[in-house]
């Protein structure tokens, strides 16, 4: 779905965001609490959200995907491109 000009544009902002000078503080805090909520989710619950996840995406294949109009798919592509194009913008703030 995505065009080589939107992977282009996250791989800078992955770049950009590792080149700054707090974001390892932050990916580790991220990391810490991610830990932490893992930590407090019970198997019950991950057994749950993980048949959740494959029913979703059975379904989806299923029936949505093959149901999704032209109309609606370029409105998503257009608003991902207007998306991609501010970020793009940011990036290019940032590298100043």
């Amino acid at each position: 779905m995505w065009n080589s000009e939107q992977k282009n544009i996250w791989q800078d902002i992955k770049k950009t965001w590792n080149e700054q000078p707090q974001s390892e503080k932050i990916n580790i805090q991220v990391s810490l609490l991610i830990n932490e909520f893992k930590s407090k989710v019970s198997q019950f619950e991950k057994d749950s959200i993980n048949a959740d996840i494959a029913t979703f995406k059975l379904n989806w294949a299923k029936t949505k995907r093959n149901n999704v109009s032209q109309f609606e798919k370029d409105a998503i592509k257009k608003d991902i491109n207007i998306i991609s194009e501010f970020i793009k913008k940011v990036i290019d703030r940032f590298k100043r």
